[in-house]
């Protein structure tokens, strides 16, 4: 029997009512058996690519029909990137969704937002794939007006800030005549004022700039040491004001494959958040490799999250509720962005600290093949 006939008997024939279902959902549903040739076609997947069942089925999914490449035109088809082999191979679901570019039967391109599985038969050995994928054109669309508002209101409210920090800068210097003891600690309240304002549109316009390139992203080999190295060097200088050790243990030789220019955001942000919420003490930054997978820890003694907190920490906009964090300042984004970008590079972070006795976020990447 062949590897189509095989995977029809054992999966697709079984229930004629989850057949039904397949066919009536409005996301593209396809099937492949062991050697990618797509045995299952519904007609969600023929509205987004207008290829019909009749064309595609028997022939591979790379053979000039979906040819996926990434957001900067990279091929995933017939390579080690290709989600569904990736899948089969490992023998378990994606860990998250994966934006692809998706040829129609026309030649153009549609934006999809793919999620893959794994198909086993009786035995539990994988005998094909499965792929639902999405139309996310018009997300995209309103993901970029969302990202060009933001910025644009964030620029704006930047300008005036920072006409008036410069103004109270230059009252506080006495260049403009003496002032008295209350003038001065009421110019240094809107001076500190002034700064958190500041970090709030700073938020801001990284959350603008994430939305506005969220399905972009170009994957290459990358050295995750050096880049480390480099993140834990731009901390020396706010470290230094604060007078905060910065405390490195990372080897050389650790290679992955990803966005380095994200990645580099996501360290960056997580040790920034160390140096933020650490008044005295250290943070610092280690890495390693354990059972395939880089692993990178971001520590500090800073001021803690509670048990109950911890959970809803990456959530968007969340922000934990005590004196110590709103003193501080931020939006509750910068977490959120943190976990998408290593959700989108097939890892996982997750985090482990107590009140008064600082944080500790750990980061999983696959190594590069």
């Amino acid at each position: 029997m062949s590897g189509s006939g095989f995977l029809e008997d054992s999966f697709l024939s079984h229930s004629e009512n989850f057949k039904r279902t397949l066919l009536s959902v409005n996301d593209g549903v396809y099937m492949t058996d062991r050697e990618r040739r797509i045995v299952f076609w519904n007609p969600a997947s023929e509205r987004i690519t207008g290829y019909t069942a009749v064309e595609v089925l028997g022939r591979k999914c790379s053979d000039n029909i979906l040819s996926h490449v990434d957001m900067n035109g990279h091929s995933l088809c017939d390579t080690r990137l290709c989600p569904l082999y990736q899948t089969m191979e490992k023998g378990v679901p994606g860990e998250s969704p994966v934006v692809v570019r998706a040829r129609r039967s026309d030649g153009t391109r549609v934006a999809a937002e793919v999620s893959v599985a794994p198909l086993f038969g009786d035995d539990g050995v994988v005998i094909g794939g499965v792929e639902v994928f999405r139309d996310i054109t018009e997300k995209q669309k309103l993901a970029e007006i969302k990202s060009r508002f933001l910025s644009g209101v964030t620029h704006e409210l930047k300008n005036p800030l920072t006409i008036m920090q410069g103004f109270i800068e230059l009252v506080l210097s006495g260049d403009t005549g003496e002032i008295n003891q209350l003038q001065r600690e009421f110019l240094d309240s809107a001076r500190e004022e002034g700064d958190r304002f500041k970090r709030i549109l700073d938020d801001l316009l990284d959350f603008a700039r994430y939305e506005a390139t969220e399905y972009s992203y170009n994957l290459r080999g990358i050295d995750l040491s050096s880049m480390l190295l480099q993140v834990a060097g731009s901390c020396s200088a706010e470290a230094s004001r604060k007078k905060i050790a910065v405390n490195t243990n990372i080897p050389g030789g650790i290679f992955i494959f990803g966005d380095g220019d994200r990645l580099h955001q996501a360290f960056a942000n997580l040790m920034g958040n160390a140096l933020k919420y650490t008044e005295k003490g250290s943070v610092g930054i280690t890495a390693g490799t354990s059972d395939g997978h880089a692993v990178v820890v971001v520590r500090d003694t800073g001021i803690g999250i509670p048990v109950e907190d911890q959970g809803r920490i990456f959530d968007q906009f969340y922000r934990v509720g005590n004196d110590l964090t709103l003193k501080v300042g931020g939006t509750g984004i910068g977490l959120s962005i943190v976990k998408k970008i290593i959700d989108r590079h097939g890892g996982e972070i997750g985090v482990r600290s107590r009140p008064g006795a600082g944080s500790e976020f750990t980061v999983t990447l696959p190594l590069k093949a």
